[in-house]
């Protein structure tokens, strides 16, 4: 117990957007999976070798991609070059974000450690607009040329 008065208008606003939250929810979950599985369609089609790290579609958290990039001589600046074109990733897993010792969970799921992975995470604002952004520049990290069509 403890004096003082409740926040009342922080309890009301707190119910309501609750609500607004649960009542949206179902529709925001499915553009998200529909973004991120564009995403991996988008990433599979122009990156040679990409792979994903965890069960990227059927098992997971679906606000959550986490993508294995060929090994290249760029691959040190990738998350670099990423934040210099305006695009927010992050590296190796979330429970080792910022450190220099490289993921244990990677290496736990027995993904090539060796490798760059990044971690994009998606909300009910992204668009399939932004995933041909991302996927453009990527291409251009990876030095990926355009296929000429006749």
């Amino acid at each position: 117990m403890r004096g003082g008065t409740e926040n009342l208008y922080g309890i009301v606003g707190l119910g309501k957007a609750l609500e607004i939250a649960n009542r949206d929810m179902v529709e925001h979950q499915n553009h998200i999976v529909g973004v991120k599985n564009y995403m991996i369609e988008q990433l599979k089609a122009a990156i040679p070798e990409v792979e994903f790290n965890g069960a990227c579609q059927d098992n997971c958290l679906y606000t959550v991609l986490n993508v294995r990039f060929p090994h290249t001589e760029n691959a040190e600046m990738l998350l670099f070059n990423l934040d210099i074109a305006g695009i927010a990733a992050s590296g190796g897993s979330a429970c080792t974000s910022g450190s220099n010792q490289g993921s244990h969970v990677l290496r736990g799921i027995g993904a090539d450690v060796t490798r760059p992975s990044v971690r994009f995470s998606f909300s009910k604002y992204n668009t399939k607009e932004e995933v041909d952004y991302t996927v453009s520049k990527l291409k251009e990290l990876f030095g990926v040329k355009e296929m000429v069509k006749s």
